[in-house]
């Protein structure tokens, strides 16, 4: 259930931007980046019962308040609108929190959906091995301008060159996707969220980093300035700002306290 911090919040024509808790973490890192960069304001939580509880102390250098599970951030001119996610689903959750999602993009009427996802570059295939280890999946999208930017920007098909066989007995569309989403490993919920946008005809891109579990900030970088060139999120920015909550992310000195 969304809950709004006001009335007035509007989500309808904005562009969602939405991560995965998956491999490395790198897409809410990537988030943490362009919401604290940005200073996006905190329109609402988003309520699921699937996800794990947790709170904390201030995660980013303009907000002051807890971090819960899952919360909406949004841009001023409310263009962009952005969910942080901070906890994973419970075991045998998945779906569940899939559709949950699937649900609050259909309410939102949303006039672009982006889905930030990392899986297990050891996993990967041959052919994702050369080459933009950031690559795309475009369901039901026919954005052709946002189509030729990724190409532009060398951001190749996730399921371009994969060889994948079509099955006869289903529609080649939905084939093809079926075969691009089996090359998705540790991937949170983008396997089963894709999916069911295909089936309601919901367009949407996803951005995918093949990483390996460690010091993910790089990747992160990576991830924010992919969404940042395909997107225009953020045109007048020279360097991202990482919030507060990374002072513990990769400390050098860790306090003995801990042990």
């Amino acid at each position: 259930m969304f809950i709004k911090a006001s009335e007035a919040v509007v989500t309808r024509g904005s562009t969602l931007i939405l991560p995965t808790v998956s491999i490395g973490n790198v897409p809410q890192l990537g988030m943490d980046l362009l919401i604290n960069t940005l200073q996006l304001s905190r329109i609402g939580i988003i309520d699921d019962s699937a996800l794990l509880p947790v709170s904390g102390i201030a995660a980013f250098d303009h907000i002051t308040s807890r971090p819960v599970p899952l919360e909406v951030y949004q841009s001023t001119d409310a263009k962009w609108t952005l969910i942080q996610q901070r906890s994973p689903p419970l075991p045998k959750h998945h779906r569940l929190f899939a559709k949950s999602m699937l649900e609050f993009i259909k309410a939102g009427e949303f006039d672009r959906v982006v889905l930030l996802t990392s899986s297990d570059a050891a996993l990967r295939t041959d052919a994702l091995i050369d080459g933009p280890q950031i690559r795309s999946i475009s369901v039901n999208c026919d954005d052709r301008v946002l189509i030729d930017k990724l190409q532009a920007l060398s951001l190749t098909d996730f399921g371009h060159r994969q060889g994948m066989a079509i099955d006869d007995n289903m529609d080649s569309k939905e084939s093809l996707l079926a075969g691009i989403l089996k090359q998705l490993h540790a991937a949170g919920i983008a396997r089963p969220l894709l999916d069911m946008c295909q089936g309601a005809g919901i367009p949407v891109l996803a951005l995918v980093s093949l990483v390996n579990e460690g010091d993910n900030i790089s990747d992160a970088i990576t991830i924010a300035n992919a969404a940042n060139a395909a997107l225009g999120i953020a045109t007048n920015i020279d360097q991202w700002h990482p919030p507060q909550s990374w002072q513990w992310l990769m400390p050098d000195n860790v306090p003995s306290e801990l042990f």
